[in-house]
């Protein structure tokens, strides 16, 4: 029984039984029958990333009667182009606009996310950083029982404490005033 390499647009999508249909170049715009698309892992470890879209270019194999077959997967063209041609860069743009970007020529990765991301871990999380780093946001919360800061800390700007202010060593303010003075 031969297989044959065929190329056509996706006509339908089962999320649910991860299958798509696809309307087949090579046999005048005929529909195939469900077509199931690979997955990396389905036991124990489980992958499931986001199925081909409705009109997307994607290669298929076939068995010679055209009714068994698998997705092999998208396929670029003069009308849809690779968003990315550099050889260094891995990319993913969602539909909604997010991105995801990696250049491992520069070392450099990127996530802009057009709306909310969270990460969660049940242990203990790890930030470490050879540089300086900037957070930059309208405002932020830390909603911590505790804080400790091993270093100096410097604040431009007020600050406001709603509670006790207790120090190991001397305060002093710009001008010269201390603690240790009497009126």
């Amino acid at each position: 029984m031969g297989v044959e390499l065929e190329y056509g647009e996706v006509s339908a999508v089962d999320h649910k039984a991860c299958r798509i249909r696809v309307r087949l170049d090579d046999r005048d715009g005929v529909e195939s029958y469900w077509l199931h698309v690979p997955q990396r892992n389905t036991q124990g470890t489980q992958r499931r990333p986001l199925m081909p879209e409705l009109n997307e270019q994607v290669a298929v194999l076939l068995d010679a009667d055209g009714v068994g077959g698998v997705y092999l997967g998208g396929i670029y063209s003069t009308a849809e182009p690779p968003p990315v041609v550099d050889e260094d860069t891995d990319y993913v743009r969602f539909s909604d606009g997010t991105t995801l970007t990696y250049d491992r020529a520069a070392h450099v990765m990127a996530l802009d996310c057009v709306g909310a991301t969270t990460l969660k871990c049940a242990k203990n999380l790890s930030v470490e950083c050879g540089e300086p780093v900037s957070v930059k946001a309208p405002s932020a919360t830390l909603d911590v029982p505790e804080v400790q800061l091993n270093g100096n800390l410097t604040v431009s700007g007020n600050v406001e404490v709603g509670g006790n202010v207790n120090a190991g060593g001397t305060v002093m303010d710009g001008g010269g005033n201390s603690n240790h003075h009497s009126h």
